[in-house]
């Protein structure tokens, strides 16, 4: 219900409010302005049919990507070109009360609108593209680990970590493929996806066969997940823990549900379920029976209460799900966020959804290395508008 709402808030009040304002500004042509309606129109159909078709498997896969490209892709269109123009209107009104432009630059006159609706409809295109590029191209992130320990038969590991990669109809196969390139790039030893490695609907990766990339990813040392919320997205036709099993069984990943593997006689992985997983153990009890003495690495999608991995004694703690916002203001509360948590005014019990300890980024806690990925791939749109996409590659060195 709640995804309708948003998607009629949007989708009609929002590219209402766009249509009007820029029809305002249109001259008195018919061949100017049918064009432009039959193009609002148009997406509203294309986003419509997508909507209610989504679930019934009705589309190819190429279809539903190409609706679900669309209608993502209006929703950020329409969500930029609603605050400029409505910083127009708010320029607008105060200039009625206190007449403080000159009479050239009169935002009641028609060519004024046009002009302000061309460039910000020039602006919000290139923000896109440029965002759009950036999704596209995810950056490699280093990070340089010293570990005050003994591994006894590992003395560096460069560990390669992915984390959000929401493979399914947006994310589709052609986009992982590109992903399994860029993690083989690295030459791992190591091979790590924190969570939300699945975006929504199992069928997605049936129907184009995803795991036959999945089957690429190759480390001397193996390839292992943990869950994220949404592997624990529940849809009427799954059955239960469909597409975690999928991961283990069709992907070939080493799954670590609440569980832990020591790796090499060196080196502990300890994966723990998402917060959404019914039953979820805390993690001294996961860990009963690491040896303590050797190394490490806890895997847990959602970067809350981070203390716990620092009192359990991880070496190093990856994260993921926050996406740092993925779009420009969202980065930028989710700092702001940070910055209020870290003063100690809330607990993490009672801070507001958008606090996190660390949104994006590296940490030492304790002795505990913690980092919070902004996740390789994207939920939804495809844009990274201020935030990047990012593999992180740890380059760690056991020093005791």
């Amino acid at each position: 219900m709640r995804v309708f709402f948003n998607a009629i808030i949007v989708q009609i009040f929002l590219s209402a409010y766009i249509f009007w304002r820029g029809w305002q500004g249109l001259p008195d042509k018919k061949y100017i302005k049918i064009p432009y309606a039959a193009f609002f129109i148009v997406e509203l159909l294309i986003y419509f049919v997508g909507f209610f078709t989504a679930d019934t498997h009705r589309l190819s896969v190429e279809a539903l990507h190409d609706f679900a490209w669309v209608g993502t892709s209006w929703m950020v269109f329409a969500i930029y070109m609603t605050v400029l123009l409505l910083f127009y209107d708010l320029v607008k009104y105060i200039d009625k009360k206190k007449k403080f432009l000159p009479q050239r630059l009169d935002p009641k006159a028609k060519r004024m609108r046009l002009t302000y609706f061309c460039i910000s409809l020039l602006l919000v295109c290139g923000i896109m593209a440029h965002g759009n590029y950036r999704f596209r191209h995810p950056v490699v992130t280093e990070v340089n680990l010293d570990i005050d320990k003994h591994s006894p038969e590992v003395k560096e590991l460069k560990i390669v970590v992915a984390t959000d990669i929401h493979a399914g109809y947006l994310i589709n196969k052609d986009v992982i493929s590109m992903y399994v390139d860029k993690i083989m790039e690295q030459k791992p030893d190591l091979i790590l996806l924190v969570g939300d490695i699945i975006d929504y609907d199992a069928q997605s990766l049936y129907k184009q066969r995803m795991e036959t990339e999945f089957l690429r990813l190759k480390a001397p040392y193996g390839v292992f997940a943990s869950t994220g919320n949404h592997e624990y997205i529940e849809l009427h036709n799954e059955a239960e823990d469909e597409k975690i099993l999928w991961l283990s069984q069709n992907a070939g990943l080493t799954v670590l549900r609440d569980s832990m593997v020591l790796v090499a006689n060196s080196f502990y992985i300890v994966g723990r379920e998402d917060d959404k997983a019914p039953n979820r153990k805390p993690l001294p009890e996961i860990m009963e029976g690491v040896d303590k003495s050797l190394p490490v690495i806890v895997l847990n999608h959602e970067p809350h209460r981070l203390y716990e991995e620092a009192e359990a004694g991880a070496d190093i703690a990856l994260y993921g799900h926050t996406h740092y916002g993925q779009f420009f203001p969202v980065n930028t509360i989710m700092a702001l966020g940070s910055k209020i948590y870290n003063t100690g005014l809330f607990t993490e019990d009672n801070k507001l959804r958008f606090m996190y300890e660390i949104p994006y980024g590296y940490k030492q806690k304790e002795n505990t290395h913690a980092y919070v990925s902004s996740g390789l791939g994207l939920a939804g749109p495809q844009y990274r508008i201020g935030t990047v996409s990012e593999l992180v590659v740890l380059n760690v060195k056991f020093t005791k």
